[in-house]
C-alpha cells in the first residue's frame, strides 16, 4: 500500500474528472501554492490536459482554461504561501477570484498547513447524478520532488441529507476556514454549499485492504472533537512518517515502554535524544544520501498504528509529527482502517525498506547526526513580512487619472517593523519600495493592476525571504479584465486562435499541431485565412448541442474585446448562429 502512496503524481492527473463526469465545483486546501501549478488545476478541471512545455507557452490556452473554470475553483493557502513565480505572467491576476489566504489572527506563528480537494462532479448525461470526491495529499499546489503521500475516496451525493456523522468534522471545518479566510461573498456561497453536499454522501467508497475511514482535521484554537493524539496515534505498534519533528511530540508518540515503534524521517533532525528513543525499539530510517543530494526528500505524513487483528489503522495528511501540527496549525488527517487480520507493521515497513532491495529510497540510520536539531526557528525577516501580511488594516487603494493611467496606495498602522520589509504590485516588481506604514505605486496600466502583492526582506546576516500576498482593494476598474485580454488577444490571428482553442475537443493537440507548423515553415497558423467559417459554423453547432456554456464564454470573449481584433463578419456570423439556435 505504501508503494501505491509514494508514488509521483501530477496535479493534472489527480484534479481530472472522473470518465463520463465534468468538474462542477473545487475546493482545494494547501499550505503553499505556485501560480504555475494553480494553472496545471485549471487546465484539468477545464478538462484541457496536462502542463507542458507546449502549453506554457500557449496563453490563450491557459486564457481558455482559467475562462472555463474560474467560477468552479476555489483554492485557500497559508497566508504568505504563495511564491514569487521566476517570470510574472498577467494571466496570474485573474487568478484572484479563485486563491484566498487563511492564517489565525490570534497567533501570526500558526499556519494553515491542510492539503486536500472536494470536488463536486456532475454526470455528462444526467445532471442528478453527482459524486463527490476527496482527495487527500501531503504534498502542496506547487510542483516538487518530494515523496508525498496520496488517498482519494469518492461518494454519491444523494437527493435528502442523510447526515453520516462521520461528515460533521470536515463540515465544520470547511465553515471554519471560511470564517479565517478572505474569501469574497460569492465564492463563500459555492463553498458552503459544497459542504453541505457532504451531509448528502451516504458514505465514501474504500477501496482494499481497508474498510472504513474517519476524518481528523485541527484548524487554530478551534474544537473538533477530537481526542488527544496519544489516545489515537500511540499503538501496541506503531510507524511515524514525519518528514519534521520535534522533542516533545516524539515523545508523546512514543511513550517509555517496550512497544515497538519506528520513526522515518528526515535526518537532519535526528539529534542524539531522539535516535535513543527508537534505537532499541524499531529503528529509524532517512532518505538516501544521494537521493537527498538530487533535491529528493521525505515530505509525506504518515501514521501506522496497530492494536490487534481488528484494530489496525493508517493516518495519513498534513500533520507532521510536531507540537505546532496538533496543537497551533490547521492540519488534516484521513484515518483509513484495515480489514480485520490483513497486516502487521513489519508488512508497512518493508514497503519503505526491504533489506537488499535495490529499490529502496530508505536506509537505516545508525547514528545520530552530531549537529542535528529538531528546532525549527523563525527569523527577524520572516517575522516582519508575517506581522505586515497578517495586519488586519493593510489595504490598497486604487486611482484612475485623467490620462488613463492608475495609481495605487498601500497603507497599515503596522509602520516599525523588526526588519526592512520591501513591497510592489505583483505585475510590477521592480518598483519594490521599503515599506514605511504607506507606500504609492504610480503610472500602472489597467492591466498591471492586481489585489496580489510581493513582499520581501533580508536578515543582516543575508538570508532572504519573498512571498506573494492577496490585499484587500479598493478601486479595480471594471475593465480591468478585459484590457489583460486586450494584452494576449491583440489581432484577429490571436482571435481566431483562441476561438479554435475553445472550440476543439483536443486543444493540447491543436496547440502542439500549430508550434510543429510554426517549427516548419517559420510562421503560425493564420486562422484568419486558413479558418473558413462554415467549418467553423459547424463546429460551433456541435458545441451549443454538447456544452452550450460554451457559446455563452464566446460572447463574453466578444465583449472583452476591441472591433479592430473581431472582425465584423464574425460578429454577423455569430449573432446569426445565436439567433437560429434559440
Amino acid at each position: 500500500m505504501a508503494d501505491k502512496l509514494l508514488k509521483e503524481h501530477l496535479y493534472g492527473d489527480l484534479l481530472s474528472p472522473t470518465p463520463g463526469y465534468s468538474t462542477d465545483f473545487a475546493l482545494g486546501m494547501t499550505y503553499c501554492l505556485s501560480f504555475e501549478a494553480m494553472l496545471t488545476a485549471h487546465l484539468a478541471f477545464g478538462m484541457l490536459g496536462e502542463m507542458d512545455d507546449n502549453v506554457i507557452q500557449s496563453h490563450h490556452l491557459l486564457l481558455d482554461a482559467i475562462a472555463k473554470s474560474s467560477e468552479k475553483v476555489v483554492v485557500f493557502c497559508n497566508k504568505g504561501g504563495i511564491a514569487v513565480p521566476p517570470a510574472i505572467r498577467k494571466v496570474y491576476s485573474l487568478m484572484e477570484r479563485n486563491i484566498f489566504e487563511v492564517f489565525d489572527r490570534r497567533n501570526h506563528k500558526a499556519n494553515f498547513h491542510p492539503k486536500l480537494w472536494l470536488i463536486r462532479e456532475i454526470n455528462n448525461d444526467d445532471r442528478k447524478d453527482a459524486l463527490l470526491k476527496l482527495i487527500v495529499t501531503s504534498r502542496n499546489l506547487s510542483f516538487t520532488d518530494t515523496i508525498d503521500c496520496i488517498a482519494c475516496l469518492t461518494g454519491k451525493v444523494g437527493p435528502t441529507s442523510v447526515n453520516n456523522k462521520k461528515h460533521k468534522p470536515l463540515i465544520d471545518f470547511i465553515r471554519a476556514i471560511v470564517k479565517e479566510s478572505n474569501i469574497g461573498n460569492d465564492q463563500k456561497k459555492s463553498v458552503l454549499k459544497l459542504a453541505a453536499d457532504l451531509a448528502r454522501v451516504e458514505k465514501f467508497d474504500v477501496e482494499s485492504p481497508f474498510e472504513d475511514y474517519d476524518f481528523y482535521p485541527y484548524l487554530f484554537n478551534y474544537d473538533f472533537g477530537l481526542p488527544q493524539v496519544e489516545d489515537y496515534l500511540v499503538g501496541a505498534e506503531s510507524i511515524i512518517v514525519s518528514p519534521f519533528i520535534d522533542k516533545t511530540m516524539i515523545s508523546r508518540l512514543n511513550p517509555e515502554n517496550r512497544c515497538k515503534r519506528t520513526l522515518i524521517t528526515r535526518k537532519e533532525y535526528v539529534d542524539k535524544s531522539i535516535f535513543e528513543k527508537f534505537k532499541n525499539k524499531g529503528g529509524i530510517y532517512v532518505t538516501l544520501d544521494d537521493l537527498a543530494s538530487r533535491g529528493i526528500d521525505l515530505h509525506a505524513k504518515i501514521y501506522h498504528v496497530w492494536n490487534g487483528r481488528n484494530e489496525q489503522y493508517l493516518y495519513l495528511g498534513s500533520a507532521n509529527a510536531t507540537t505546532s501540527a496538533f496543537e497551533r496549525n490547521g492540519e488534516f488527517l484521513l484515518r483509513l482502517k484495515y480489514k480485520y487480520g490483513n497486516t502487521r507493521s513489519a508488512q508497512f515497513l518493508s514497503d519503505f525498506y526491504e533489506n537488499g532491495n535495490s529499490d529502496n529510497k530508505f536506509m537505516p540510520l545508525n547514528e545520530p547526526l552530531e549537529n542535528a536539531s529538531s528546532a525549527i526557528k523563525w527569523d527577524a525577516a520572516e517575522s516582519a513580512m508575517k506581522e505586515l501580511m497578517c495586519a488586519e488594516d493593510l489595504k490598497a487603494r486604487i486611482t484612475r487619472h485623467r490620462n488613463g493611467r492608475f495609481s495605487i496606495i498601500v497603507a497599515s498602522n503596522s509602520m516599525r517593523l523588526a526588519n526592512d520589509v520591501f513591497i510592489a504590485p505583483l505585475q510590477k516588481k521592480d518598483l519594490l519600495q521599503r515599506w514605511t506604514g504607506r507606500v504609492t505605486f504610480e503610472d500602472l496600466g489597467a492591466d498591471e493592476l492586481s489585489e496580489f502583492f510581493i513582499i520581501s526582506a533580508t536578515t543582516p546576516d543575508g538570508t532572504h525571504h519573498n512571498a506573494v500576498i492577496k490585499i484587500e482593494t479598493t478601486g479595480m476598474p471594471s475593465d480591468r479584465d478585459q484590457e489583460i485580454y486586450k494584452g494576449i488577444i491583440k489581432s484577429p490571428n490571436d482571435f481566431f486562435r483562441l476561438l479554435e482553442i475553445m472550440l476543439t475537443d483536443t486543444p493540447l493537440q491543436y496547440i502542439s499541431t500549430e508550434i510543429l507548423h510554426k517549427e516548419h515553415t517559420g510562421n503560425g497558423i493564420k486562422p484568419e485565412e486558413n479558418l473558413s467559417f462554415p467549418n467553423l459554423y459547424e463546429k460551433m453547432l456541435k458545441i451549443a448541442a454538447t456544452n452550450p456554456k460554451q457559446i455563452q464564454e464566446i460572447s463574453r470573449l466578444i465583449s472583452k474585446l476591441s472591433d479592430d481584433i473581431v472582425p465584423p463578419v464574425f460578429i454577423k456570423m455569430y449573432k446569426l448562429f445565436v439567433a437560429a439556435t434559440e
